[in-house]
């Protein structure tokens, strides 16, 4: 009875990884999916566009003469043209608004989300009884299509944590990575392929482990199923069924199963394959298309030692960002990560490899395997999303996208896990380590996401760095208006500033007269048109095109966040004059006149201050 006391009471302290998963993956989840603004995950705005056709029953992307609803558009935060807190998404006409609310459509929309619709099914049913039937808000239904795809991925990941017979501290990490985790609390494909793949990975290990002298009936259906899934994951998915070559030396339960697993397996690998050739056709991945699988095949082709060379170029110069990637990244990698979070992942991810109860004894080849297959699947998914993306001389396809190899990474951690065990009392504290580091990881994650999202200045002013607005997003600097600043004419930008102490303002110039002299008068004023600060610059030391920025101290007694910038030419003569950039439409609070004629439009401009 003593003993068995002791047993008790040393279960007691110790923390199962798949509950502390569930319990600290299904709160944080639901918060992303609430506070992330619409839009800001990665291709989120597609994706609901897909699932918005869905809803009306079509399955199949882009067919002929798609309708979209403005509101998809219009409500997407990556759609902002500067990077502003997003709190305006809960007030009460946003957070109210519905389908129904305009007229349908602004314009025919293709999507780029040719996924199976598999994956999308149960947001497409939220979308049909919510949106349809009840005419419920758009942000509202979204936040619910969000935590349906987030219980997916902790259902996949619970279930492979359970499952896998070693490792599973390390599981747990992996699957509540920030990269991970964000990109299940988004509407997306990486959520379903995430958990179907780690569900995969977790079933197969079990199956290693566990039944050496004979496969169960049982198992062996798990295994087609999960087989199945993939081939409803995403393109490439497919790729980790060869995982299946562990069990060839294992006793199979007759020669039936075989044949069930063979065809499994076949049809995975169909529905794969001939699901993205039925999807492509009118997509950008067509043969009209900017990325067109066909016509970047016969380039390659033409010119396959230049592949090649930038192929192994770029998977060399992005590896650490992709590693960074896969940690952590906000969507369209906006704002900055904070450091820590990489800090404690690493600390998490290697406390979890201590963590391990036993001993693990798999032959050296197994692990071999295990490793040297992380390695080959992510190769071959770096070059799948390179190949549309390729251009002779081009910029690299993949230099941030470590989210794609969430997947396959407990393949690389389950083939190192397991060779050492830690005495007990060391054994319960590296847990607690890898726990407390996870809380950490995605406490300081979740205090970035409140910076990037919900605060102008974002994570670096709270941590004494410079705040430098606007954030400009969606910016095409090539097809941007011009003001032509020439003897006599003075254009006028105000703007409200919101940081702190004001330190600098510039403004893009795009071109100057040549051989010219004279200079651009630059002048910063508050609201009571009384000047902050003003500088002659010569037009030979004006760089360009490129900003200019004029150095600013502001009144101790100083409080108003009103200004205006102020730019004139000073005995410039000739009528080239000097070229500014300003956009077209507004992109901030603002008002932009030109020689007193007021326009629609911003200069292209920043103010940079200490503080947020």
């Amino acid at each position: 009875m003593k003993g068995k006391a002791r047993v008790v009471e040393k279960r007691e302290h110790r923390i199962e990884p798949a509950n502390f998963f569930l319990v600290v993956g299904l709160i944080i989840g639901i918060l992303y999916c609430v506070v992330i603004p619409y839009g800001a995950g990665f291709d989120e705005e597609r994706h609901l566009v897909r699932i918005y056709y869905m809803s009306q029953y079509h399955f199949l992307p882009n067919f002929p003469d798609p309708q979209i609803h403005e509101d998809v558009f219009d409500l997407s935060y990556q759609r902002r043209r500067v990077q502003t807190p997003a709190f305006d998404l809960f007030n009460s006409e946003n957070l109210g608004r519905r389908f129904s609310t305009f007229d349908q459509i602004r314009y025919g929309q293709r999507t780029q989300s040719i996924y199976s619709p598999i994956m999308f099914l149960p947001q497409a049913i939220i979308g049909r009884g919510l949106w349809w039937k009840y005419d419920f808000p758009i942000l509202p239904t979204i936040m619910v299509q969000r935590i349906a795809g987030l219980l997916i991925y902790v259902a996949g990941c619970y279930a492979a944590i359970r499952a896998v017979p070693y490792g599973k501290w390390i599981f747990a990490a992996i699957a509540m990575l920030p990269a991970a985790l964000y990109q299940a609390s988004t509407l997306n494909a990486d959520g379903f392929n995430a958990a179907v793949s780690f569900a995969f990975i977790g079933g197969v290990l079990a199956v290693y482990v566990n039944e050496r002298a004979g496969i169960q009936p049982r198992s062996m259906g798990v295994l087609i199923a999960l087989s199945l899934l993939l081939g409803f994951a995403k393109p490439g998915a497919i790729i980790l069924l060869p995982l299946l070559l562990l069990l060839l030396r294992h006793p199979f339960p007759s020669k039936k199963w075989i044949f069930l697993l063979g065809v499994g397996l076949l049809l995975a690998i169909v529905a794969n394959i001939g699901w993205w050739a039925i999807a492509t056709p009118g997509s950008v991945f067509s043969g009209g298309g900017i990325q067109s699988v066909s016509g970047q095949s016969n380039l390659i082709l033409s010119e396959p030692v230049s592949f090649i060379k930038l192929l192994l170029q770029g998977m060399i110069l992005t590896l650490f960002d992709q590693v960074l990637g896969l940690i952590a990244a906000y969507g369209y990698w906006a704002g900055r990560v904070p450091g820590p979070v990489y800090f404690f992942s690493i600390l998490a991810l290697l406390a979890a490899f201590l963590a391990e109860p036993r001993r693990v004894s798999i032959p050296s080849k197994t692990r071999i395997f295990l490793v040297s297959f992380f390695l080959f699947c992510s190769a071959a998914i770096y070059t799948v999303a390179f190949v549309p993306n390729y251009v002779t001389g081009g910029v690299l396809a993949l230099a941030k996208h470590g989210r794609y190899y969430i997947p396959f990474v407990p393949l690389f951690f389950l083939g190192l896990a397991g060779f050492h065990v830690l005495r007990e009392n060391m054994q319960r504290l590296v847990t607690f380590l890898a726990a407390g580091s996870l809380l950490f990881s995605l406490g300081f994650y979740s205090f970035g996401i409140y910076t990037t999202y919900y605060t102008y200045c974002g994570y670096d002013a709270y941590i004494g760095g410079t705040c430098r607005l606007p954030v400009y997003k969606n910016l095409e600097k090539e097809d941007s208006p011009k003001a032509v600043i020439t003897e006599g004419v003075l254009v006028s930008q105000t703007f409200t500033r919101h940081c702190q102490k004001l330190e600098m303002v510039q403004v893009f110039v795009d071109s100057v007269p040549e051989n010219a002299d004279g200079s651009l008068r630059f002048s910063l004023l508050d609201e009571h048109h009384q000047i902050l600060a003003s500088q002659d610059f010569p037009i030979g030391s004006i760089i360009i095109p490129d900003y200019l920025s004029l150095p600013v101290q502001l009144p101790p007694d100083s409080v108003s966040r009103e200004h205006e910038i102020q730019l004139e030419s000073v005995n410039l003569a000739g009528p080239e004059g000097i070229h500014v950039i300003y956009t077209n439409p507004d992109f901030y609070p603002g008002q932009l006149t030109i020689n007193g004629e007021t326009e629609r439009g911003d200069l292209l401009i920043h103010y940079s201050c200490i503080g947020p």
